[in-house]
């Protein structure tokens, strides 16, 4: 008799909407954060998010995604570790991939 598939993901809780939301208006507030710098003329002038071509958008992104595996990899090592700093990288990353959304939303 053929086995039952079972759901391997059954057992975990569905993250609560309010966690979405609170994660994604903090994403929000980091890209009005990073705009506000690079208007200021941090990023040596140069702000890749809303006008840049695409290549330079990925530089920007995949450095995020470094410091989160730097971040998580300094974790490793720590005695307690605190994830309110690996929160705060994965939001800069969420806000630079959907400040890249919204630039391809807006035609740029």
């Amino acid at each position: 008799m053929p086995e039952t598939p079972t759901d391997a993901v059954a057992h975990i809780p569905p993250l609560q909407g309010i966690s979405i939301a609170r994660a994604g208006d903090d994403a929000v507030k980091e890209i009005a954060r990073q705009d506000e710098l690079a208007r200021a003329g941090h990023f040596g002038g140069l702000h890749t998010l809303p006008g840049g071509p695409d290549d330079a958008r990925l530089g920007v992104l995949v450095e995020e995604v470094g410091e989160v595996a730097r971040e998580l990899n300094e974790m490793r090592w720590r005695l307690n570790p605190n994830r309110d700093d690996l929160y705060g990288e994965l939001i800069q990353t969420a806000a630079s991939a959907i400040a890249w959304a919204a630039a391809i939303l807006e035609g740029r």
